[in-house]
């Protein structure tokens, strides 16, 4: 009875492996598609686990012999298999009934809707001859946003202002095309694009009760032409009153989304209305923001996560964990399309003296073409620093910038 399922342990969804190792459990990897991309099957590290395991229908009574305590969903994809495994192993988790609530991103607004809650007006597009009817609603003079129902990240979202670019963006969508996940595009949805800051709250669920374990705000900023391009994503501190209603809506879109169990990350807009989700995954946060959110809350989210798997309670505290030092994750920019040749050595020495440095990852390969950045998908790469100090982050951010990304 010591034994942990991973479905797709990738992304930051390998993290969890090792620290319940060192718990002495026993980790199984799944492998919900034997179609799933390299880019995220070459995360596997194969020896974090007793078995890997690609998942057939019978494999419920195996893991079911062994006396599996809980199954984790280490990314995106896995989300419905994970649903599935912990029902039919008869496991605390999210139902199975409801997991489009947390992963299509027509069927969460619905949700909200459902609920009266703040939600975004949506118009689901599943067949290319369903878009002259779409058209109609589309008032000529608002920008919208146009996106797969199941891609991840920033792909394959366009902005679009009036009927004309809606229905372009629309007939040059990828239809039936593979995203990053490896999954065929099952849609697209059109909504007015919402405006005003944008957050991120993680939240972990204990048998439907939300501990925030962390709040992030994005920062834009005007750069070659576009207003969408990310200088950062800066940590905040959960117990700060003026957030009180951002978290207050979270914790009921949560509730809308029917998450009982587990982590689950939310993007939300504070718009001239109120707070707003954009969409939202039943997952830890991707990327390196894991990493540095061990340096920056008490507890931290992964902790916090691997508690509520193992059947523990919530961490006291009043529901929110504690900020204990301040994080940045900041973005690098190309203002010209070159070619990628990435720092020197002396460079790289340099920026580990930056005061608070926590590393880098660039998102292109040397000798690889970069475009000029204009949005997220555009982004070359990123760093993450931690402070005592707040004004220190801005600081040094500048230094790593210069540094590492001098393209």
């Amino acid at each position: 009875m010591n034994h942990i399922v991973i479905v797709d342990p990738f992304s930051t969804g390998k993290l969890y492996a090792p620290l319940l190792n060192a718990r002495g459990l026993n980790c199984i990897a799944v492998i919900s598609r034997p179609d799933l991309p390299a880019h995220f099957t070459h995360d596997l590290v194969a020896e974090h686990f007793t078995q890997v395991l690609a998942w057939h229908p019978e494999l419920v009574e195996t893991l079911d012999a062994l006396g599996v305590v809980a199954v984790i969903a280490g990314c995106e994809t896995a989300i419905h298999l994970t649903d599935h495994l912990t029902e039919a192993l008869g496991l605390p988790g999210n139902s199975p009934a409801t997991s489009d609530q947390r992963r299509n991103k027509y069927t969460m607004q619905q949700a909200l809707d459902r609920r009266n809650l703040a939600h975004i007006d949506s118009r689901l597009v599943t067949h290319p001859e369903q878009i002259p009817n779409v058209l109609k609603t589309v008032d000529p003079n608002l920008q919208y946003v146009v996106k797969p129902l199941n891609s991840a990240a920033t792909q394959g979202v366009v902005f679009a202002t009036g009927r004309a670019a809606v229905e372009q963006a629309l007939m040059q969508a990828g239809w039936e095309q593979r995203n990053d996940l490896g999954e065929i595009n099952l849609g697209f949805v059109v909504q007015p694009f919402i405006s005003g800051p944008e957050y991120v709250v993680d939240m972990v669920a204990f048998n439907g009760t939300y501990h925030i374990a962390t709040v992030c705000k994005y920062t834009k900023i005007q750069r070659n032409g576009s207003p969408f391009v990310y200088d950062s994503l800066d940590t905040l501190d959960p117990g700060a009153a003026e957030l009180a209603p951002l978290l207050d809506y979270a914790r009921q879109a949560a509730a809308a989304l029917n998450v009982l169990h587990g982590p689950l990350h939310m993007e939300i807009i504070w718009s001239a209305q109120g707070p707003v989700m954009i969409e939202a995954g039943a997952r830890l946060h991707g990327g390196i923001a894991p990493r540095l959110f061990q340096q920056v809350y008490q507890p931290d989210l992964l902790s916090v996560a691997i508690d509520s798997y193992l059947g523990r309670p919530a961490p006291a505290g009043g529901g929110c964990s504690r900020q204990t030092h301040h994080g940045r994750i900041g973005f690098f920019w190309a203002d010209q399309p070159s070619t990628f040749e990435g720092p020197g050595f002396e460079p790289m020495v340099e920026a580990g003296k930056v005061p608070g440095y926590g590393g880098h990852r660039y998102f292109v390969a040397p000798g690889a073409h970069v475009p000029r950045t204009i949005d997220f998908a555009t982004c070359p790469g990123l760093f993450w620093l931690s402070h005592d100090d707040p004004r220190q982050l801005d600081h040094n951010a500048e230094q790593i910038r210069a540094l590492l990304w001098s393209q």
